[in-house]
């Protein structure tokens, strides 16, 4: 028997395998196609949020903020904020792209000081508060967290640089009770 006869013969085999099972070959074939559009698709419409979380501080405390986290992913810092001097706004830095997870946000900051107020005895201190994290919509990837006075804190998402409890945001919610400055 010569190489032709045998290749022959080896496509006539798979011609006929083929034919009688071609159903249970597209089928399988196709599983793992069909699996990863099933996939997309519930990743678009159904899928909870996820992906990378900036985090943006606004503080509202008259000390600096020399860092903060809130569950584990480390965020900038800001400026003592002056309500007197026009420049010296509530925002700070802004820290991208880290993941934040969990039904609670454990919020750590640490406080520094002025001259003035270092020469008043005032030093650095660390604080931590665990509160609830608020529900995070589809497409909002920035997590503000505003300091306020009296170790208060503050959380919010939004799709874009404004906050959502600032009156200038497309998405303005007023602010839970008991969190406006004193």
């Amino acid at each position: 028997m010569g190489f032709w006869e045998k290749v022959e013969r080896v496509d006539t085999a798979v011609a006929r395998f083929y034919a009688r099972r071609k159903v249970w070959i597209w089928g399988v074939v196709s599983l793992p196609v069909l699996y990863v559009a099933g996939w997309m698709v519930w990743v678009m419409l159904w899928a909870p949020p996820a992906g990378g979380v900036t985090l943006i501080i606004h503080s509202k405390l008259d000390r600096p903020i020399l860092g903060f986290s809130v569950n584990g992913m480390a965020g900038g810092n800001a400026g003592a904020f002056d309500p007197t001097n026009k420049y010296a706004g509530e925002n700070g830095a802004t820290t991208c792209c880290g993941s934040v997870h969990g039904k609670t946000a454990e919020v750590i900051w640490t406080v520094t000081y002025t001259r003035a107020q270092y020469n008043a005895g005032l030093r650095t201190e660390v604080h931590k508060v665990v509160m609830p994290m608020p529900e995070r919509k589809r497409g909002e990837n920035d997590l503000h967290v505003h300091f306020l006075p009296g170790d208060r804190v503050l959380l919010g998402w939004s799709d874009n640089a404004f906050s959502p409890y600032d009156p200038r945001s497309p998405n303005h919610t007023p602010p839970p009770v008991n969190t406006e400055e004193q």
